[in-house]
């Protein structure tokens, strides 16, 4: 065990919890790119951002990259802190995310969604506890949309929604799909018609995170929950198991970086 960093025993409260934060940016990176990248990214990071061309995509990157060092660097932190540049992020060859730390190899488990201008990262210290996080901006879809990605029983549902609750119902249904996808590790590999998610009436515009019902055609869902949240104009999910009392906890106002 590395010094410093505490050995956490199975079923450890502090191990079961799911960290989450959110983040805005803007559609150019900050002028001070070079020294960032510099300061806080590994050599085969800068050279990934380097292939990007289009700045919104550049400033995308960098936001969603910092966003996950911070986080990770402050869950892990302990008498020993962590510099960002010891933080990578990874993807497997299936497109999971990761995160390794210098010294301690891979560490707990990574979700992270980007839409619109807006970035959620989700970690917990255990890697036994898979889950999946997506974030949605909220806007009205298309009915292509609905047509090739939504049951029939969805497309009744947000349809018969009042006008005012038609994009938040429509990108709920959208976000928690992918968040179930993310957790079984499948992407858009599977048909999102398989998935169908029950609405959840008024509930739906409560504080904090509420549950929704949902069923998968052919694989044991039961074992899955799904939870949403409203969120500064995005709505978030996230799906993790059913027996797990994890605890989702926001991380607030993380530091701005001086560089």
């Amino acid at each position: 065990m590395k010094e410093g960093i505490p050995s956490l025993e199975e079923g450890s409260p502090l191990l079961r919890m799911i960290n989450w934060t959110f983040s805005r940016f803007t559609d150019a990176p900050p002028l001070k790119t070079v020294q960032l990248l510099e300061r806080f990214f590994s050599d085969l990071e800068i050279e990934e951002f380097q292939r990007f061309k289009i700045p919104k995509r550049k400033s995308e990157w960098l936001a969603s990259r910092l966003l996950v060092k911070q986080l990770v660097q402050k869950i892990i932190a302990t008498d020993m802190l962590f510099p960002l540049k010891a933080i990578t992020f990874h993807k497997e060859s299936s497109g999971v995310p990761f995160v390794m730390v210098d010294g301690l190899g891979r560490v707990g488990w990574l979700s992270i969604s980007h839409s619109h201008d807006g970035v959620l990262a989700a970690f917990t210290q255990d890697r036994k506890v898979h889950f999946g996080a997506d974030l949605e901006f909220i806007e009205s879809r298309s009915l292509d949309l609905f047509a090739d990605y939504f049951t029939p029983s969805e497309i009744a549902w947000i349809a018969s929604s009042q006008m005012d609750k038609k994009d938040f119902h429509a990108n709920l249904v959208w976000s928690a799909k992918e968040a179930y996808l993310k957790a079984i590790e499948k992407g858009l590999q599977m048909d999102t018609r398989k998935i169908e998610i029950h609405p959840s009436g008024e509930s739906s515009f409560s504080k904090g995170w509420n549950r929704i019902g949902f069923m998968v055609e052919g694989f044991n869902s039961q074992s899955w929950q799904i939870l949403y949240s409203r969120h500064q104009g995005f709505v978030m999910t996230i799906c993790l198991p059913e027996n797990q009392s994890s605890h989702l906890v926001e991380i607030e106002a993380l530091p701005d970086l001086d560089y």
